[in-house]
């Protein structure tokens, strides 16, 4: 029954970091702390390739469902306190942070688990929850087109060789926005619809993006409003792409449309697993999309990166991202490449100009210490 009581630890933190916003004052900073000790503490333990207990399935859904419920709760109550003057100085500040990362680790994954998912009530309620990413458009081309295409350039989520990620998130957003526009259109041609037809996706979308915006300023006024929404589009919508970035950087795909699970970087530490719903076990998830979290199984010889905060975290600085990722890419391409994708890669470190990457090592292996992914 241990696995159960695990994936609580996200609505645990929701609620601290929600009681924290209450108090005001220095507990304005309880989510952001929480958060950050969890992952430095997972920083430190071993990977875990367990599988989860599936005798009761029924209890992750409520679980996964009961998180983006809360999530709601806390944005619209930090709209409200905000609304209402109840943070200052340095207390906003630490609301503000705690909202955009808590609302990254915590809120986008049961949202993500759950758009997925085939099942009505629980699809819905994840389709409802990307507002809590402002972008009910995201799953379009996250279903379609980055399962499809991952690790192609054809995908607008893919990060290439030498790619930063100031540039990725420059170019991923206009290439999703129009990819969601080419497909939203294609199904309105397709069924001989107009474009303003109810039965549109897009349509009701918009409606349920505008009819939260409304209760945001409801509770909050028009600043409070505006500082959920920033919260939520720093916070989780950019950091998903900040992650997606890590997730897939610098791989090749000589078989588009199939997914091999050397097409993907993993994160494999047991608390990272948990807060993001097994979404960094990334390999099983694009194997089977639909298959819900609690029965990925870990990919133990499958290419995987150091601890996710570290990762991101040095994402935001591109030299030391290079220095980290440098070593893996080379690795991937002499042990998990096919012939065709090293010769993908050979051209793709060109492109970068990143030579050293095609020159033969003797060893065959990574260096020591930490960029090791040990």
């Amino acid at each position: 029954m241990t696995d159960y009581f695990k994936y609580l630890l996200s609505p645990l933190i929701l609620a601290a970091h929600g009681y924290g916003l209450y108090l005001g004052g220095v507990y304005a900073w309880t989510g952001l702390a929480l958060l950050l000790g969890v992952l430095l503490f997972d920083a430190f333990l071993p990977r875990d390739y367990t599988m989860r207990d599936q005798r009761y399935v029924r209890i992750y859904d409520v679980i996964c469902a009961v998180t983006v419920l809360c999530s709601f709760a806390n944005i619209f109550f930090y709209a409200y306190l905000v609304g209402h003057g109840h943070f200052s100085g340095t207390s906003q500040l630490g609301a503000f942070l705690s909202m955009m990362f808590v609302g990254f680790v915590i809120g986008a994954p049961p949202v993500h688990e759950l758009f997925h998912r085939e099942e009505f009530v629980l699809r819905w309620l994840g389709r409802i929850g990307q507002c809590l990413i402002f972008d009910p458009w995201r799953e379009i081309t996250h279903v379609v087109t980055h399962h499809m295409r991952v690790a192609t350039p054809d995908d607008p989520d893919y990060a290439r060789r030498g790619d930063t990620v100031y540039g990725h998130i420059l170019r991923t957003f206009p290439g999703q926005w129009k990819e969601s526009y080419h497909l939203e259109k294609m199904m309105w041609t397709k069924r001989g619809r107009r474009w303003y037809d109810l039965r549109n996706a897009w349509v009701y979308k918009a409606a349920t993006l505008l009819s939260f915006t409304a209760l945001l300023c409801a509770l909050g006024g028009a600043y409070g409003a505006l500082l959920a929404i920033a919260s939520l589009l720093l916070g989780p919508r950019m950091m998903l792409e900040v992650f997606n970035y890590v997730n897939h950087y610098g791989l090749v795909s000589a078989t588009p449309g199939r997914f091999e699970k050397r097409h993907t970087w993993n994160h494999i530490t047991p608390l990272t697993r948990i807060l993001a719903l097994e979404i960094t076990n990334h390999a099983g998830h694009h194997e089977d999309s639909y298959k819900p979290f609690y029965k990925l199984e870990p990919d133990r010889n499958g290419p995987v990166q150091p601890q996710f905060l570290l990762v991101v975290l040095l994402a935001l600085v591109p030299p030391l991202f290079f220095m980290m990722i440098k070593p893996l890419l080379k690795h991937w391409d002499m042990h998990y490449a096919s012939p065709q994708e090293r010769e993908i890669a050979r051209r793709e470190n060109e492109r970068a100009g990143w030579l050293e990457l095609n020159r033969p090592d003797p060893q065959r292996d990574l260096p020591a210490g930490i960029w090791s992914a040990a």
